[in-house]
């Protein structure tokens, strides 16, 4: 990522403004989106905080399900997840930073498949919260 470290491809882009509502609901932010790989970054809301005290493991997972679709459209392709397996190594608190990163492993013709993590991100250092895989099924948007 030397050069294009926080590129945005424009296939990604379109992608990325026709989501603007979900992008808000989460409070996400795309830093990067560019040859297969994209970074999203989100702060952890007080009402995602679970009765543990903790941040509920969804706003990981959607950050890294959300970070797929634009790594694929950073390649100009789109899909739907059919299949994302998350483990959750540490637990995040409100008002945490969260980054989720991901990259394409392979894509066919019908489906692709995406590896990523979620950092916790503090002073400097960022703590590994979550690492999912996932299966997207290649599509042809509707008109």
């Amino acid at each position: 990522m030397s050069e294009q470290k926080f590129a945005i491809e424009a296939s990604a882009q379109r992608i990325i403004d026709a989501d603007r509502d979900i992008l808000e609901v989460f409070g996400m932010q795309v830093v990067h989106a560019y040859a297969g790989r994209c970074v999203v970054q989100a702060q952890v809301p007080p009402k995602l905080i679970n009765a543990a005290g903790f941040a509920h493991g969804s706003i990981a997972y959607a950050l890294l399900d959300t970070a797929c679709a634009y790594a694929l459209a950073s390649i100009s392709l789109r899909g739907v997840t059919v299949h994302g397996d998350t483990t959750y190594v540490a637990a995040a608190k409100a008002e945490d930073s969260l980054m989720a990163q991901v990259d394409i492993l392979s894509h066919s013709r019908r489906t692709a498949s995406l590896r990523g993590e979620c950092y916790i991100e503090g002073t400097g250092d960022k703590k590994l919260c979550a690492h999912g895989s996932f299966v997207f099924q290649l599509i042809t948007p509707r008109t």
